[in-house]
């Protein structure tokens, strides 16, 4: 994933809280990197709930243009 896909992929699952519209190996990415915690019983889901972790919700507010 490059950069702006994985901002986009932040922003998109800290307003939602859900994963939508990303692909398996997005979410496995992100969680490779502990930027996202993924719900308990969701990993199966086409879009499960997520949480941002400290890292990822560093990385989304280090990135938002003012």
């Amino acid at each position: 994933m490059k950069h702006d896909e994985v901002v986009a992929a932040l922003q998109t699952i800290a307003d939602k809280g859900m994963a939508i519209n990303l692909s398996k190996d997005a979410l496995q990415n992100l969680k490779l990197y502990n930027l996202i915690e993924i719900a308990k019983g969701e990993e199966n889901e086409r879009s499960p709930a997520c949480t941002l972790t400290k890292k990822g919700r560093v990385m989304l507010k280090a990135n938002l243009k003012p």
